[in-house]
């Protein structure tokens, strides 16, 4: 993947956009435009609504315009409203069934490097978290969610009740909600659907 030069004249372009300057803007899109769906495409893996959502940001960048008049660092900004827009998106559709369905039925195993990184970030938090619980409650959680064993399974490789795996597993989901929710913002659900495939 070729990696975009910077702008040569990015922060003109940020002064006549903000100025109002249709085509300064249109050039601003035309170089970030590719970044941004990128970035947003690691999270939803639907072409279609990564597209609306590239277009909503760079909607939203030209309704606030007027901010871009001192901005240096075009590209922080950029991203941190998009990951921003995508999070928000993301707890709307935990709300929207049908959002959330065309996400988790998009999201497949690609091999880019990018998309690996982006795995692998979601399985070192993963693992942050895990190191919290006690062991028992790791062990059910790796034997259910990570080697898929039915409790029945658990219960008999770990020598406790199939109502123990369950209750441990209960704890372990419970936890593991919390952080994602206060952390990444976004539902249990599309997380796991990361991270565990």
């Amino acid at each position: 993947m070729a990696i975009k030069t910077a702008l040569v004249n990015e922060i003109e372009l940020l002064q006549l956009t903000a100025n109002g300057d249709t085509n300064a803007f249109a050039k601003l899109y035309g170089h970030y435009k590719s970044l941004v769906y990128r970035f947003i495409y690691k999270y939803l893996k639907s072409p279609q609504l990564t597209d609306d959502l590239t277009q909503e940001i760079f909607l939203k960048i030209w309704e606030t315009k007027e901010m871009l008049k001192d901005r240096v660092a075009f590209k922080s900004y950029l991203f941190t409203i998009s990951r921003n827009h995508t999070l928000n998106f993301l707890k709307r559709s935990s709300i929207d069934q049908t959002a959330k369905n065309i996400i988790l039925s998009n999201y497949v195993l690609t091999d880019s490097l990018e998309e690996d990184l982006q795995t692998k970030d979601y399985l070192e938090y993963l693992q942050t978290i895990l190191t919290s619980l006690t062991p028992q409650n790791r062990e059910v959680f790796r034997l259910c969610r990570q080697e898929y064993k039915s409790y029945e399974e658990a219960a008999e490789l770990l020598g406790i009740s199939r109502n123990a795996v369950k209750k441990h597993m209960m704890k372990s989901m419970r936890v593991l909600g919390d952080a994602v929710k206060k952390d990444l913002g976004i539902p249990l659900a599309v997380f796991l659907a990361l991270v565990i495939r």
